[in-house]
């Protein structure tokens, strides 16, 4: 039996409207975001890897504001453990930083995201 036939008259059985996903229309395609942001054109390369290589070597795979380990060192080379976690620019890119270990320091996720919010309320990128 029908649940429409389980009412009364008038009483039709009302269905849960269908949540569409909105197209996000503020989002910049590649080539918008690499032209505001040349540094990202070169990506990463070895030079910016051999540097988070001694970073995370430095600090032990530990992060530097919580001490917490988010790398461990796996055949020889630092794998960060922790999802979110990173090697994080001091001065960012965007800001002339560079790629030199002396600019770089290894986060956890939350301090990393901490660090981020903090340079959006100060209006940085």
């Amino acid at each position: 039996m029908a649940l429409k036939q389980l009412l009364p008259d008038g009483m039709g059985a009302k269905q849960a409207p269908v949540k569409q996903k909105r197209k996000r229309t503020n989002r910049r395609s590649d080539a918008e975001r690499l032209a505001g942001e040349p540094w990202r054109a070169s990506g990463y390369g070895a030079a910016y890897r051999k540097s988070r290589q001694a970073v995370i070597e430095r600090q032990q795979g530990r992060c530097a504001v919580t001490g917490k380990v988010v790398a461990e060192k796996l055949a020889g080379t630092w794998r960060i453990v922790e999802p979110g976690a990173g090697v994080h620019h001091r001065v960012a890119l965007c800001d002339g930083g560079t790629d030199d270990p002396s600019n770089l320091v290894l986060l956890s996720a939350r301090a990393h995201a901490l660090v981020d919010a903090q340079r959006r309320r100060d209006g940085l990128r």
